[in-house]
């Protein structure tokens, strides 16, 4: 199914996917490499996570179309499948799991978020 609908991008070492601040519109799925996430944090960017294979990213702009919330960087070549906004809500609309499955990793990367503020 999202095979139907993704592109294939590939980037190198250091290439920035998305900046935080900016409007996304793109969901990416990591195929092979690593991708660091960056926050902004009184001038100075701190080093939240790194994704690798099978992760995706910038999945909150395809569901309320703000602003990104941190910065993505490629750690090493990169390649991803690429999902556009309109392309997942018309698939979410076909095959509500797939939503519901954004949805558990959502709720299971806050909790993540929550615990290591303890």
């Amino acid at each position: 199914m999202i095979s139907t609908i993704a592109t294939e991008e590939a980037y190198e070492d250091g290439h920035t996917l998305f900046h935080e601040g900016n409007i996304g519109d793109k969901l990416f799925i990591v195929v092979s490499g690593k991708v660091m996430i960056l926050k902004n944090q009184g001038g100075i960017e701190k080093h939240l996570v790194t994704l690798k294979e099978n992760d995706f990213l910038g999945e909150l702009s395809l569901f309320d179309a703000e602003t990104r919330t941190a910065t993505a960087v490629c750690d090493g070549p990169c390649t991803f499948l690429v999902i556009e906004r309109n392309d997942m809500e018309q698939l979410a609309h076909e095959y509500p799991a797939i939503a519901f499955g954004f949805i558990k990793v959502l709720i299971s990367r806050m909790r993540g978020m929550i615990s290591s503020n303890k």
